[in-house]
């Protein structure tokens, strides 16, 4: 059994552009973290989503964390107006503002088909007994 052994030359090595190559790949991974600093924080409310799409209820969901996300990602947004940070973070903000929204409308959607009619409680329409004159 004979072995082979790949010799390289150091003028074969010379001739490969090592400082272009480190230069993309540094490029390329400084890309792939910032596209995982925009996508990473929605990633999780696309299967949340999914899956109060596919059970028909979003009884699980507090409405308060997309409160609380939607305003600070509207203050984070505004924010950026005054003082300039790295865009990375304001294509984040303004990605999960727009999950926050999706994850509101589903929300909204799915317990308004669970909720009873006189359960219902609006701003626009007035209660009856509060506004009854016949005491």
């Amino acid at each position: 059994m004979t072995s082979t052994m790949l010799v390289v030359e150091r003028q074969g090595l010379g001739l490969i552009p090592w400082a272009d190559i480190g230069r993309w790949l540094y490029t390329a991974f400084g890309f792939f973290i910032s596209f995982f600093i925009i996508v990473g924080g929605s990633i999780p409310y696309v299967f949340q989503y999914a899956e109060i799409l596919h059970r028909r209820n979003a009884s699980g969901f507090s409405l308060f964390v997309c409160l609380a996300l939607c305003v600070a990602n509207i203050l984070r947004i505004l924010f950026w107006f005054g003082k300039r940070f790295d865009e990375t973070l304001l294509a984040q903000s303004i990605l999960m503002l727009i999950c926050m929204v999706f994850m509101l409308e589903i929300s909204v959607r799915m317990n308004r088909k669970h909720t009873a009619k006189p359960l219902r409680k609006s701003l626009f329409t007035r209660p009856t007994e509060a506004w009854s004159f016949s005491d």
